[in-house]
C-alpha cells in the first residue's frame, strides 16, 4: 500500500508499466489536466487529482509499482502552497527531467524544477 496515497490498494496482478514508461504515460496524463489537486488521489468536488490520480484516471485498471506511486506523489505534493496550475507546471517540469534521464528525447531541460521558485518561499 501506498504510503502516500493510502486509498490505493495491493495487487497480484503484473504491473502496467514500470520505468521510462510508466514516467511518459503520467507525463501524458497530467498534460491533459489544468491543474493537480495536493494532498489526495483524487478531489471529485473540485474536479482536480493529483499526478497518480491523473493516471489513474485514464487508465482505472492500470497496476504501478508502490515505489513509483510515492515517488510521483512526493514530487505532486512538494508544492503544498502552490496552486493548481503551479502544481501541475511542477510535476510536468519534474517528469520531462526524468524522461530525460531515460534518454527521451524532446524532453530537454536544463535541471528538475525548483520547489522554492515554485512555492515563493
Amino acid at each position: 500500500m501506498s504510503k502516500l496515497r493510502p486509498c490505493l490498494t495491493t495487487t497480484t496482478k503484473p504491473r502496467t508499466a514500470d520505468g521510462a514508461t510508466a514516467y511518459y504515460i503520467v507525463y501524458g496524463a497530467v498534460e491533459n489536466q489544468r491543474g493537480l489537486c495536493h494532498g489526495k488521489l483524487h478531489d471529485r468536488e473540485k474536479g482536480q487529482h493529483c499526478a497518480i490520480g491523473s493516471y489513474f484516471e485514464d487508465h482505472p485498471s492500470a497496476v504501478l509499482l508502490e515505489s513509483f506511486i510515492d515517488e510521483v506523489a512526493t514530487v505532486n505534493d512538494a508544492v503544498p502552497h502552490a496552486t493548481p496550475r503551479q502544481r501541475r507546471n511542477y510535476v510536468l517540469r519534474w517528469l520531462k527531467w526524468k524522461l530525460t534521464r531515460y534518454g527521451f528525447p524532446g524532453f530537454a531541460t536544463k535541471a528538475a524544477p525548483d520547489v522554492e521558485q515554485v512555492s515563493g518561499s
